[in-house]
């Protein structure tokens, strides 16, 4: 190759260069492109407890760059975003109410250039909170029972702190038979009439129901826990199920559940159980 073209191929990738850089340097220096924010995918709870003790998280859908703005429209709440890289979840912790009440979470995007969406938001069902300790449901209950088992009840709950912080304990009630069982239980006791059945001693909770209880959110869990063996039989029951409670009322509301095997995909006999504190 000649001079003449050596000389030529360098200038060419000289000019090259220069033009790609040119462009590059173009690419960098533009404005972004405008774009036009949708609040997307607004999701959170809807029916909750207004207790002003639990934070609960609410979102909407990412854009990279966009700022959000959550607001507690009809009803004062705490509003906290938990990560500064995830701008588009907030935890909101709706304030103490006696009554039942509800709200809107409205929220806003404003995208990287500027521009701001208009405003989405979810309806909320705010539930009246009183908030209880674990102390203030020790006592005597009454209500009533439907469903596998219809009869009114009067019943003790008990708070033994070898169950836990926060776990109620509903006794079964003294009543031996000729078998050598000895207690009726709080719930389904109809049933058991029926049967002739009384839980034994020393076996499993001895037909006592322990209530898990969420003291922050109102609600009640009943765990699949060993019921307890009864007699004649032997025979062997777990319990389950959930519920709520209410602190304004002096209330409970559970949907009980029992199971004669491990198998708990579907309880076997169940109930509805309304109890009022006297």
């Amino acid at each position: 190759m000649g001079r003449r073209s050596v000389l030529t191929v360098v200038a060419g990738m000289i000019v090259a260069v220069i033009f790609f850089s040119a462009c590059k340097k173009k690419k960098k220096d533009e404005p972004p492109k405008d774009i036009i924010p949708v609040v997307l995918d607004f999701r959170g709870p809807t029916v909750v407890t207004a207790s002003g003790l639990e934070p609960l998280e609410y979102k909407v859908a990412y854009r990279s760059g966009s700022k959000y703005s959550f607001t507690a429209i009809g009803y004062e709440a705490t509003i906290e975003v938990p990560d500064t890289a995830y701008p588009n979840i907030v935890n909101v912790t709706w304030h103490q109410s006696s009554v039942d009440t509800s709200a809107y979470l409205v929220c806003v995007e404003t995208s990287v250039t500027g521009n701001v969406s208009e405003p989405d938001s979810l309806a909320v069902t705010l539930k009246k909170f009183c908030a209880w300790s674990v102390d203030d449901f020790t006592g005597t209950w009454e209500g009533n029972e439907t469903g596998d088992s219809d009869t009114t009840l009067l019943l003790s709950i008990v708070h033994e702190p070898a169950d836990g912080e926060d776990v109620l304990r509903v006794k079964a009630v003294a009543d031996t038979n000729s078998d050598g069982g000895v207690y009726a239980p709080p719930f389904l006791s109809r049933l058991f009439d029926a049967w002739g059945e009384r839980f034994v001693s020393d076996m499993g909770n001895e037909g006592d129901v322990l209530l898990h209880v969420n003291l922050l959110s109102g609600k009640i869990i009943i765990e699949n826990d060993f019921w307890g063996e009864t007699m004649p039989g032997p025979n062997h029951y777990w319990t389950g199920g959930e519920g709520t409670w209410c602190g304004c009322n002096d209330s409970i509301n559970l949907n009980f559940e029992m199971y004669w095997s491990t198998d708990f995909s579907k309880p076997n006999k169940t109930s509805v159980v309304k109890l009022k504190k006297q």
